[in-house]
């Protein structure tokens, strides 16, 4: 069964955003038993990749509100297309809340802790400052937010290797370049 791709930029979106989140994850927890000192360089990277993710999360919403995705093939079950937008949907709502919930909770401590973009200019600090209250629920949601993003990436492939090889649908085709 052949089946429509996205386009090309939705892939570019799609990939560069992907690796960055496993990136970003992948950071976070090697950084877990580091001492704030030894980690800062790690965290320097964390920070900046979260900024691109927000940044291209908002121009692939961009484009995928201004251009028709594929249609789902008609053989999946409701359940599987519910199943589907509501991984989608939490998956924005996480690319989107996770860099803003970081650079929130980063403006929370002040100028001193600007998000440098890998050197080459600062986030400005929202108006947070000394909020430590704030930053304490910031910081818990950021953590809880890279759990339940780690667990819809679990499900999201899941999905795909489950109607690549077990329904036997060419569905991985349809985000591969």
């Amino acid at each position: 069964m052949t089946m429509s791709k996205y386009s090309k930029v939705a892939m570019i979106f799609h990939w560069v955003i992907a690796a960055l989140v496993i990136a970003n994850i992948g950071l976070a927890e090697l950084t877990e038993d580091m001492s704030r000192a030894a980690r800062g360089p790690y965290m320097e990277f964390h920070k900046s990749f979260g900024i691109c993710i927000l940044f291209l999360t908002l121009g692939r919403l961009g484009w995928r509100l201004s251009h028709a995705r594929p249609p789902l093939p008609a053989t999946l079950k409701n359940w599987e297309v519910i199943m589907s937008k509501a991984v989608h949907f939490i998956f924005y709502l996480l690319m989107i809340g996770m860099p803003l919930s970081g650079w929130l909770w980063m403006s929370t401590y002040g100028p001193d802790a600007a998000i440098s973009m890998f050197g080459l200019f600062n986030m400005p600090v929202l108006p947070v400052q000394g909020n430590e209250a704030l930053g304490d629920l910031l910081h818990e949601g950021h953590e809880l937010g890279g759990k339940l993003m780690l667990i819809l990436i679990g499900l999201h492939v899941a999905g795909a290797l489950k109607h690549q090889f077990i329904d036997r649908i060419a569905f991985l085709q349809r985000m591969w370049p």
